[in-house]
């Protein structure tokens, strides 16, 4: 008996061993606010970040992409708000996009456990909106463990769905250019439009697929920094992790305190491609 019992268990673990592991490469997102508009107590944008930051250490994203991260100055490289993540992430980049009259520097911050084997930054402009940066980074083996995995990380403008219309068709256009270099791909970021807007639309009937079953709003008046633009504001799903290519399962996340604190005005999105 003994015998048969050894002879079961080698069999099981020889099958567990042979059976293809499941693999996925999760990316947080998050808008974290630049704190331009409204006064705020000090040392505020410190403690939403520390948190925020605190969050990222326990749980471990492979990937971490901001928008409207902070930098010293135009010609930064790194983003302040990368304090308590420097010896976290082997790649860190920072894009500056615009100058804070805070005499600060605003944009975008991407940081992974290893290196990529490409990066981009590109710039997008319609009349009606404002200059955008975009930034984009692609890894090796990160999609199944054994395909690349480009992220592309994006703030569309919020004047109008005119403008946005035409963002959504130049983001179409770069994945395509693009697929020669990675033909899989995630799209992460503040998109100011809700599913049923022109813009998304646009986007859907491209190919790109909404990774997050669950959607919940994004922004809102439910969320007390969110007011600064005023208290009857609707609430919307305006944070997006599209997947061109690419399989996996999204969340919303921080829509509400995270230890009593709430983290920025939008709602971030945790994301594995797999």
């Amino acid at each position: 008996m003994k015998k048969i019992c050894f002879c079961f268990c080698l069999i099981v673990l020889f099958c567990s061993l042979s059976m293809p592991r499941a693999f996925a490469t999760s990316i947080l997102n998050l808008n974290v606010f630049d704190q331009l508009q409204g006064k705020w107590e000090a040392g505020f944008r410190k403690n939403r970040i520390q948190k925020l930051s605190n969050w990222i250490r326990s749980n471990e994203p492979e990937i971490v992409i901001f928008q409207e991260a902070q930098g010293d100055h135009l010609r930064s490289t790194e983003s302040n708000d990368a304090t308590w993540l420097k010896d976290f992430y082997s790649y860190r980049k920072y894009v500056p996009e615009m100058a804070g009259a805070d005499g600060f520097s605003y944009g975008y911050w991407m940081a992974a456990k290893n290196n990529p084997v490409k990066e981009f930054s590109d710039v997008f402009f319609f009349p009606g909106g404002i200059e955008r940066k975009t930034q984009a980074a692609i890894w090796k083996n990160a999609y199944q463990g054994k395909e690349c995995l480009g992220v592309l990380s994006l703030h569309m403008s919020y004047q109008n769905t005119e403008v946005r219309q035409k963002e959504a068709q130049w983001i179409i256009d770069w994945i395509k250019k693009h697929e020669n270099d990675c033909k899989h791909w995630i799209v992460a970021g503040d998109f100011n439009a809700d599913k049923n807007d022109k813009e998304m639309i646009i986007l859907f009937a491209a190919g790109f697929k909404n990774l997050v079953k669950d959607l919940k709003p994004t922004v809102g008046a439910y969320n007390p920094i969110r007011r600064i633009y005023g208290n009857g504001i609707p609430s919307r799903t305006i944070d997006w992790a599209l997947g061109w290519n690419v399989e996996g399962e999204g969340k919303i996340l921080f829509n509400e305190p995270l230890d009593e604190i709430w983290l920025s005005d939008h709602a971030g999105i945790f994301i594995e491609a797999k």
